[in-house]
C-alpha cells in the first residue's frame, strides 16, 4: 500500500507535535530522569572499553548527575574537573525526531508507534556513544603524561575528529539521518511488494427465468 504525503498535514502534524515534544523535554523531572539514565548507560559502555588488566585502565570513569549535568572523572586524576556534560544538549536531538516520525502517514498506529520505538533506541544509542566520545576525547588529550602515553597520535587525532563530528551534527543531522533512514522507501515514493488477489469462490448465476418456464412445460408434456 502506497502512503502519499500531503505537504499541509505533514507540516500541521510537526508543528503540534514539535510543541508537545518541546515541553516534555525541557519539563524538569523529564529531564533529570533522562539525565540519570544517560549517564548510568554511558558509564556502563566506557567500563566495557576499559576492562584491562592494566590497573590504570580498568574501569577509570566516575560519573554523578547534578540536576541536568553530566559529571565525569578520571579515577587517578580527582583533582582534574572537566566541564560538566550538559544532558539537555545531548537529547535535545529528541525534540525534532519524535515530531519528524509521528508526522509521517502510517498504514496503523502499531506501525507509527513502531517505527517511533526503533528511532528512540538509535538515538539513545547515539547519545551514549556521544557522550563515552567526549570522555575519551578529554582523557587523550587533558590528562599530561597520561595521556601520551596510552594514547598514540593516532587515537588522539581520531578521537579529536570524533568529538568534532558528534558535536556538530548530534542535534542537526542525526534526527533526520534515523527518521530518513526508516521511511526510506516511503520518501522514494516506492510501493510495498503486491500481494496476491484473492480469489472469491464464483457462484452459478441462476438459470434466465424464461429457460426454467421452458424446462417445466418440457417435464410435463413427458
Amino acid at each position: 500500500m502506497r502512503l502519499g504525503i500531503s505537504p499541509l498535514a505533514f507540516l500541521a502534524r510537526l508543528l503540534v507535535v514539535f510543541a508537545i515534544t518541546f515541553v516534555l523535554v525541557v519539563w524538569t523531572p523529564f529531564a533529570q530522569w533522562y539525565a540519570h539514565l544517560l549517564a548510568s548507560l554511558a558509564e556502563a559502555f566506557l567500563h566495557l572499553t576499559e576492562s584491562s588488566s592494566d590497573p590504570n585502565l580498568h574501569h577509570v570513569t566516575l560519573m554523578r548527575v547534578q540536576e541536568t549535568a553530566i559529571f565525569f572523572q578520571h579515577r587517578l586524576f580527582p583533582q582534574v574537573h572537566p566541564n560538566p556534560i550538559e544532558a539537555e544538549w545531548v537529547q535535545a536531538n529528541l525534540v525534532l525526531l519524535i515530531p519528524l516520525m509521528l508526522a509521517m502517514p502510517a498504514p496503523t498506529y502499531r506501525a507509527r508507534f513502531g517505527r517511533l520505538a526503533v528511532a528512540l533506541v538509535a538515538a539513545l544509542v547515539l547519545q551514549v556513544l556521544d557522550i563515552a566520545v567526549t570522555v575519551k576525547a578529554f582523557y587523550a588529550h587533558a590528562l599530561g603524561t597520561y595521556s601520551a602515553y596510552y594514547y598514540s597520535g593516532l587515537a588522539r587525532q581520531l578521537y579529536g575528529f570524533a568529538y568534532a563530528f558528534t558535536y556538530a551534527m548530534d542535534n542537526q543531522l542525526f534526527p533526520f539521518v534515523i527518521w530518513a533512514g526508516i521511511h526510506f522507501n516511503q520518501l522514494l515514493g516506492r510501493q510495498a511488494p503486491p500481494t496476491a488477489p484473492v480469489e472469491t469462490p464464483k457462484t452459478p448465476l441462476a438459470a434466465p427465468r424464461r429457460k426454467r418456464k421452458s424446462a417445466r412445460k418440457a417435464a410435463s408434456r413427458a
